[in-house]
């Protein structure tokens, strides 16, 4: 009869220890608990839109690079550059920074 109630006794005492959840979403709420989280998953590539004006981009850049360097060789033979070849020069730089922007805007978002 000792034994029982000993038995007894160490098993009321050690229920309060051991809790079970009660719903299904409380199981799960535990179960995540101090659980290592998930890496993010990858960000889709660029588009093919996107690749393919990554590249238009890195083509006109390439252009522009060539048509102000004729400008500039034109400009030294000639003693200096004209106010409309100064003009033309102008506007291919500009044209050059925005391609150049459109570029390194792409590349970033494809390296992230």
């Amino acid at each position: 009869m000792k034994h029982s109630l000993v038995i007894a006794l160490s098993a009321a005492l050690a229920l309060p220890a051991l809790t079970l959840p009660v719903t299904s979403a409380d199981a799960q709420v535990m179960t995540g608990r101090n659980a290592p989280r998930n890496a993010a998953p990858p960000r889709p590539a660029l588009t093919e839109r996107e690749e393919n004006r990554l590249f238009e981009a890195e083509d006109q850049v390439f252009e522009i690079d060539s048509q102000l360097a004729d400008l500039q060789a034109a400009g030294e033979a000639a003693g200096g550059l004209t106010e409309a070849q100064q003009a033309q020069v102008n506007v291919l730089t500009r044209r050059r920074e925005e391609a150049q922007r459109t570029i390194d805007r792409l590349e970033a978002k494809r390296n992230r």
